[in-house]
């Protein structure tokens, strides 16, 4: 009798084991909710005093997302580095949208800043504005592919360079407020082949006053773009590219 009971114990105890197991490994398997994408739609040239419209489709997975927290559009003159923020509206759609004229030529970056289910994502696109009268100060080349980017005094110093498929490179970026380092600040690098409209986002964190660096490894070759974001709070978001060659 007492052989009979401890079996029946320890079978019990198995049986409540293998339900732990069983239970543990259901709760591992919890899918990690998929990444929010944003199809940017800008015109390519535009007119001074005319109007344009910037759209912003925002999915995830198969679904448009319509309950986003902010989307905004920063237009940036990179010409003279004057920035402006505007709201965008849900339309009819589920798009996000706002019009806008230019009021000086000039070439523009437009981006898309979006903070939707927990994620954020920037997107940019240029646009090209001829008409109206040069303004004194705003001719010359200042794009970002000189090294940084000083819109407000933000000074963001990030080089092209080349990599090898396979091997991890290190990844920095100095960032600077009016020559002083800018610490605490969120920075996210955009990596992107240019024939393809996939997107890579990885943070970097400081690994030192004012710079941000992380490693990544290419796993194709090509031409890419190589987009570095910084925010932090609500009066600095800016941005600079470069190209890496990937052999």
């Amino acid at each position: 009798m007492k052989q009979f009971l401890l079996f029946s114990s320890v079978l019990f105890i198995l049986l409540l084991s293998a339900c732990g197991v069983k239970e543990e490994v259901k709760n591992n398997t919890d899918e990690v909710p998929e990444i929010i994408e944003v199809e940017l739609t800008v015109p390519e040239t535009g007119i001074v005093g005319e109007e344009v419209t910037f759209i912003a489709a925002v999915t995830q997975g198969e679904d448009l997302v319509d309950d986003a927290s902010e989307v905004k559009f920063e237009v940036l003159n990179i010409n003279s580095g004057a920035k402006e923020m505007i709201e965008a509206s849900l339309n009819n759609d589920k798009h996000y949208t706002s019009t806008y004229t230019f009021e000086t030529n000039g070439t523009y970056d437009i981006t898309s800043h979006v903070t939707a289910r927990d994620m954020h994502t920037m997107p940019t696109k240029q646009v090209t504005v001829t008409g109206g009268e040069e303004k004194a100060g705003e001719s010359g080349d200042h794009s970002p592919s000189e090294g940084h980017h000083d819109a407000n005094g933000v000074t963001i110093d990030f080089k092209e360079d080349t990599a090898k498929v396979g091997e991890a490179v290190m990844l920095v970026t100095n960032v600077s407020l009016e020559n002083v380092p800018l610490e605490d600040a969120r920075i996210q690098y955009e990596i992107f082949r240019s024939d393809s409209e996939h997107h890579t986002w990885i943070e970097a964190p400081e690994n030192d006053a004012g710079v941000y660096q992380t490693e990544f490894t290419f796993t194709e070759s090509g031409t890419y773009e190589i987009e570095v974001h910084v925010t932090k709070g609500n009066d600095i978001h800016d941005h600079v590219r470069k190209t890496y060659i990937v052999k």
